[in-house]
C-alpha cells in the first residue's frame, strides 16, 4: 500500500501556462502527479496540504481562515499506475505562502479495505517534472545524468514558451508509457543510448552533473 507524489508545484495556471507564487487576487494552487505504489487498486483518495511561509511557520487562508485543505481524487487507479497534472486550484489566498507540505493522504480501496498515511511516510518530488524516462532509463531520480536533464529542463528549456509546451507535451505522455512499458528491458536500452548521448552534449556544453534541487517555474 502507498502513495508517491512527483512533481509538486505551487503557483497558478495563467495564460502563458504555469506560474509559480500567487495570482493577482492572492490564490495560490497546488499541481502534483501522484502513483499507486501499493499492490491494490484505489477507488478514491484524499489530500492533505498545509502551506508555510518564508520562515516555515505554517500559515492560513485569509479568507476562509484554513490552513489544512484538502482535495478528492475518484479513480479507479490501479497498482504502479500514475495520474499527472491534478489541479488543486485556488487552494489558499495568501500573498505569503512559500512552499507546501503533504499532511496526509485518505486511501479508499476497490476492496472495501482504507488507510490513512501520514505526509512523513510519503516520497515528495517538487519541481517542474519527474524527469519520468530517464528515471526509468537510469533507475533513480537524483543521479548524475537526470540531474543534469533536469538543470537543462528548468534553465534552457523553462525558458521559452515553445520550451514549456514542449515539457507540458511530455509530462502528459511521458508517464503513461513508463507506465506501461519503463520496466521492460527494450524500453530502457532503446532510451539509454538516446539520453547518454544528450547527457554527454550538455555535459560538454557545461551543464552540471552536481546534485540539484528542482526549480518552480
Amino acid at each position: 500500500m502507498g502513495i508517491s507524489i512527483q512533481n509538486m508545484r505551487i503557483g497558478h495556471e495563467d495564460y502563458d501556462g504555469w506560474s509559480s507564487g500567487p495570482n493577482s487576487a492572492g490564490g495560490v494552487s497546488v499541481l502534483f502527479s501522484f502513483t499507486n505504489t501499493g499492490d491494490k487498486t484505489i477507488k478514491y483518495a484524499t489530500f492533505g496540504f498545509i502551506p508555510y511561509n518564508a520562515v516555515s511557520d505554517a500559515v492560513m487562508c485569509s479568507i476562509r481562515g484554513e490552513s489544512e485543505r484538502f482535495v478528492n481524487f475518484t479513480g479507479p487507479l490501479g497498482p504502479h499506475q500514475s495520474h499527472s497534472n491534478a489541479l488543486f486550484e485556488n487552494a489558499w489566498y495568501n500573498n505569503t505562502i512559500k512552499s507546501v507540505r503533504v499532511s496526509k493522504v485518505y486511501v479508499w480501496y476497490m476492496d472495501g479495505t482504507e488507510e490513512t498515511i501520514n505526509g512523513s511516510a510519503i516520497e515528495v518530488t517538487v519541481g517542474g517534472g519527474g524527469c519520468y524516462v530517464a528515471t526509468a532509463v537510469y533507475g533513480s531520480y537524483d543521479c548524475p545524468q537526470v540531474w543534469t536533464l533536469r538543470r537543462y529542463r528548468d534553465y534552457t528549456l523553462a525558458e521559452t514558451w515553445y520550451g514549456r509546451a514542449f515539457i507540458r507535451t511530455y509530462y502528459a505522455i511521458s508517464p503513461i508509457l513508463v507506465n506501461l512499458f519503463g520496466h521492460t528491458k527494450w524500453f530502457k536500452k532503446i532510451w539509454k543510448g538516446k539520453l547518454d548521448r544528450m547527457v554527454a552534449n550538455l555535459n560538454a556544453k557545461g551543464v552540471k552533473d552536481t546534485p540539484y534541487e528542482d526549480r518552480n517555474w
